[in-house]
């Protein structure tokens, strides 16, 4: 793997997502690690008067000299699993997704990997505006790691589909290099809404998904029905899945995965990683 941005709020959430680097980077060779952190809040509350605009505030060098140490122990942390790793740490005044876009002007990014906030007692994990942004810009491949065990290893992975123009959005090189790099056993299942394809087209879409992933040897299974988040949920305990793997079409079926809160967050309910592929 060539180049992975772990963004970072120094948040117990993003310490979920370190934890994973971590342990990936144990697992497989990962050439290059940009740590990312944001200081766009220092901006949060200066706004545009009209005829003029504030000066821009002033930051206190205390916190900045907090977050440089901060960052700095992340990269040594991660340099000691991985001393191969190229590994930098990086703070700007950008919003999360302008800096993301910033930096894959000069690097190709193939992973972004984001913590999850914390389970609450009905098992939902709150998603920050921020992490719905980089989903919705459909741009990076995600992982989005959730609360848990910080040894967590991919074994089983579940690949999620719709089986719907799957010609155009099924990566099927980047699933082949998972494969390569992690050598997981594979479930893949189509989730669909009960009469929203032909059989013709349903058999054409198969064809593909076969042809492309039979060399896999994965189990295939079909979903069907309106809770479609519910019967993943129970898919993914039932069959010990380590990873739940999407290729979502503008979210597509996902969508129904997250839900607005009172509060205005996302929640997603998930007790694995989910990794989100763009083709």
């Amino acid at each position: 793997m060539e180049t992975i941005i772990f963004l970072t709020d120094f948040s117990i959430a993003a310490r979920h997502g370190f934890d994973q680097l971590l342990t990936i980077a144990k697992r497989t060779k990962i050439n290059n690690v940009i740590i990312y952190h944001s200081l766009a809040y220092f901006n949060s509350k200066y706004y545009n008067t009209g005829d003029f605009m504030l000066p821009p505030p002033v930051i206190d060098e205390m916190e900045i000299e907090d977050v440089k140490g901060k960052l700095r122990l992340l990269k040594q942390e991660l340099l000691t699993v991985s001393p191969i790793t190229e590994v930098s740490a990086h703070y700007d005044l950008l919003t999360v997704m302008d800096g993301v876009l910033r930096i894959s002007e000069n690097e190709k990014i193939d992973l972004i990997v984001v913590g999850l906030r914390g389970s609450d007692d009905v098992g939902k994990n709150s998603v920050g505006s921020t992490t719905v942004d980089l989903i919705e810009s459909h741009a990076f491949n995600l992982l989005l790691v959730p609360e848990m065990n910080p040894a967590h290893l991919y074994k089983k992975a579940l690949l999620a589909v719709d089986l719907s123009h799957l010609h155009e959005r099924l990566p099927v090189k980047t699933i082949f290099q998972m494969q390569e790099l992690l050598s997981l056993e594979w479930h893949v299942v189509n989730v669909s809404v009960l009469g929203q394809q032909s059989a013709a087209q349903l058999i054409e879409e198969q064809s593909f998904l076969h042809s492309s992933l039979d060399s896999l040897e994965p189990i295939y299974s079909y979903l069907e029905g309106e809770d479609i988040v519910s019967k993943i949920n129970t898919y993914v305990e039932d069959h010990h899945i380590d990873l739940l793997v999407t290729a979502p079409r503008k979210l597509g079926f996902l969508a129904t995965l997250f839900r607005k809160s009172a509060s205005k967050k996302l929640a997603v309910h998930t007790r694995v990683p989910i990794l989100m592929l763009v083709p």
